[in-house]
């Protein structure tokens, strides 16, 4: 009896009656259904097998980005640095020119009024009226 509860059934094809290998037969049901089961697990590999690679893929887009907004992030922190550092620098100029010109601004300013004192009397007092 066959899986189904019919007879097993086997197919023949006759060639022709004189040729010593006459018969040619068709696989029984029970091949066809290990042929079905081998094609169906081949695809459900082959299906599985796409969905890792898609998650793979996915994965590897995620970790693109990740790293791409890592590194935005790491070249604003150096952006940040490297501004600090110049303004630092800049107030150090500014500090250290300070320094050297405060004496030579007032000795200036003192040397200008005693020019000045030569042509002007800064010391008289106003007239009474």
């Amino acid at each position: 009896m066959g899986p189904w509860g019919g007879a097993k059934t086997h197919f023949a094809l006759v060639t022709s009656p004189a040729s010593s290998c006459s018969q040619a037969t068709f696989p029984t049901v029970s091949t066809m259904k290990l042929l079905a089961v081998t094609v169906l697990l081949l695809t459900i590999c082959s299906l599985e097998g796409a969905l890792v690679r898609r998650q793979a893929e996915e994965q590897d887009l995620q970790s693109l980005f990740s790293q791409y907004f890592q590194t935005v992030a790491n070249y604003g922190k150096e952006l940040v640095e490297k501004a600090n550092g110049l303004e630092l620098q800049a107030q150090a100029y500014l500090n250290k020119t300070q320094e050297h010109l405060t004496p030579l601004v007032n000795k200036a300013r003192s040397d200008l009024m005693h020019f000045f004192g030569y042509f002007m009397d800064f010391n008289t007092q106003p007239e009474d009226s």
